[in-house]
């Protein structure tokens, strides 16, 4: 049987209510457990909403004149990456293995501070590029943090944090991620992070496209407070017109094929 998002809103509407009845009268971990299993809801039905999956995929796209592929299979990923600098043609591929990078074909030695970047650079626009389906990852930490309405609409809020065994050279960084109560479209995000100088970006969706079955989405990316603690709030500052935009975040030449799948 096929639920529809109305009849998976009621479903997660009733379960709510049952995990609320256990909050209240449970303790403080009983308490803390409620809300991830509240995030885990969540996050399952926007995966299914979007019709994303990170694994068991070949995907290929166009960001910043730059040509990204990205294959899965079973636990294993190639990510590649591909664009022109003044020697050449140049080839970045990340995989289980680490990061390496060709020029004209030719093998490139790396510093491990330049190769540490250049992986983690890649491995970022991938990472955005699968949202909804990344928050799935066993690292990924989710934790409901209420509702908010936002231009006349009602989202769930959801916190995602980072273990640091599997989450990464970042894993220090916190998200927020704002899910549509009724269809559970991903409408806004916003992360912390500790690169570089640190700060704090809130985005907003403006381009949504099914290809293959799967959502993607561009975005307005907007410059936040420095602080981390402004993460919290950011939301707020959005709302009043005080963030300014700082890029947009646009995808092209998507296509996407996913294994065992009829999706072509």
């Amino acid at each position: 049987m096929t639920v529809g998002c109305s009849d998976r809103s009621a479903v997660i509407a009733a379960a709510f209510l049952l995990l609320l009845q256990a909050c209240t009268s449970g303790n403080k971990d009983d308490q803390e457990s409620v809300l991830k299993t509240r995030a885990e809801l969540v996050a399952d039905s926007a995966v299914a909403f979007h019709g994303s999956i990170s694994d068991n995929l070949a995907l290929g796209f166009s960001f910043r004149d730059r040509a990204y592929s990205v294959s899965t299979e079973n636990g294993k990923f190639k990510y590649e990456v591909i664009y022109q600098i003044e020697e050449g043609r140049r080839v970045g591929t990340l995989t289980n293995d680490g990061y390496s990078e060709t020029v004209n074909g030719g093998w490139v030695s790396l510093t491990a501070k330049d190769s540490a970047a250049r992986a983690e650079s890649i491995n970022s626009v991938v990472y955005f590029a699968l949202l909804p389906a990344p928050l799935n990852d066993p690292a990924a930490k989710k934790y409901f943090d209420g509702e908010e309405e936002i231009d006349g609409k009602k989202y769930y809020r959801i916190k995602v944090a980072f273990s640091e065994v599997g989450g990464g050279k970042d894993h220090d960084d916190v998200f927020l991620y704002w899910f549509d109560i009724d269809d559970y479209s991903m409408d806004y995000l916003a992360y912390s992070y500790n690169s570089g100088e640190g700060g704090t970006r809130f985005r907003a969706a403006q381009k949504s496209r099914r290809i293959n079955g799967v959502l993607f989405q561009d975005y307005t990316n907007y410059k936040g407070p420095s602080s981390h603690d402004s993460l919290q709030y950011i939301s707020s500052l959005y709302k009043a017109g005080f963030l300014p935009v700082l890029s947009s975040i646009e995808l092209s030449k998507v296509s996407i094929r996913l294994m065992n799948a009829e999706r072509e």
